[in-house]
């Protein structure tokens, strides 16, 4: 992503985020629970929300359990959902990564099996870069944050009984995680959504990635700073396609997909036969799908 000065912390430095291995970060065998409480941090306990901090971060991670619990209340107001979840707030010191040693500090992730949410304590450091307007920044920052909480959302609302930790289309399981966080933030805050969307929409007209396709399968051939910035660029627009889809179908939608998709045949699925689906749920997911293949990213 290329820097804007009114981006605040950027995702221009998003280095080396191997998504053939992002669900590995959501469910391998080695508990990262285990390592945050070796880590010997404060707990903070609210309402189904356990947080764990270093005294220094106790601020941010007030900030961060208050806004994991709303979004909690949201949708189980919203969806009938229940979540006991875990969320930690860790400094540079702490940051571990499920990735190995290529995932710098600053990356919000989670652990759908653990239903563990891992978030940088600032937004001036790492992947998220110091700039003028770091209060932006820190709202991204929690906004990647609640797109987190959809993964673990994803697993207990569509396919809870599933074996799997998440969709086998990628591209898809990104969507409806983002989907999640943008529903959220909607009811929270319209006009934050606003202007990150025109933030989102320049950053994505400003790169253009090699391939355009709903195939990621061609990431795992790009160097690490081009597949960091290549994937930043997808899922934001991802974030740009959440944002057309709430303005035709607002909360709705999540419950059409639910009713539409052939949840029992999960294992099978291709973004082919997700795409027919799809297309009978919310028409127009085919012209999307071609106008990226062709080259037309701007949202119409």
């Amino acid at each position: 992503m290329l820097q804007s000065k009114h981006f605040g912390p950027t995702l221009k430095h998003l280095l080396a985020m191997p998504f053939m291995v992002a669900s590995l970060a959501h469910g391998q065998e080695q508990s990262h629970l285990t390592k945050i409480e070796a880590l010997n941090l404060e707990i903070l306990k609210v309402e189904g929300i356990t947080s764990y901090y270093a005294p220094s971060d106790r601020k941010r991670a007030e900030q961060l359990t208050v806004l994991s619990k709303e979004a909690a209340t949201f949708f189980r107001q919203m969806l009938g959902l229940s979540f006991d979840l875990r969320l930690a707030a860790l400094s540079p010191k702490q940051w571990f990564s499920p990735y190995g040693n290529t995932l710098p500090y600053g990356i919000p992730w989670a652990s759908v099996r653990e239903r563990l949410i891992i978030v940088p304590s600032s937004a001036s450091e790492g992947a998220f870069l110091k700039d003028s307007n770091l209060s932006f920044g820190e709202r991204m920052i929690d906004f990647v944050s609640i797109h987190e909480f959809g993964h673990i959302a994803n697993k207990q609302f569509f396919h809870t009984a599933s074996t799997l930790e998440e969709f086998p289309v990628h591209w898809f399981e990104e969507l409806v995680a983002t989907y999640f966080a943008y529903t959220f933030i909607h009811s929270k805050d319209p006009q934050w959504l606003d202007s990150a969307q025109k933030i989102w929409t320049l950053s994505v007209k400003k790169f253009t990635p090699r391939v355009l396709s709903l195939d990621w399968s061609f990431m795992r051939s790009l160097p690490g700073p081009e597949l960091g910035q290549t994937y930043a660029w997808y899922q934001l627009f991802l974030n740009l396609r959440a944002s057309e889809l709430f303005a035709e179908h607002g909360q709705n939608f999540l419950v059409k997909l639910k009713a539409g998709l052939p949840l029992n045949e999960l294992s099978n699925w291709t973004t082919d036969l997700l795409l027919s689906h799809l297309e009978l749920i919310a028409p127009g997911f085919r012209k999307w799908a071609n106008n990226l293949e062709s080259g037309i990213k701007k949202q119409e």
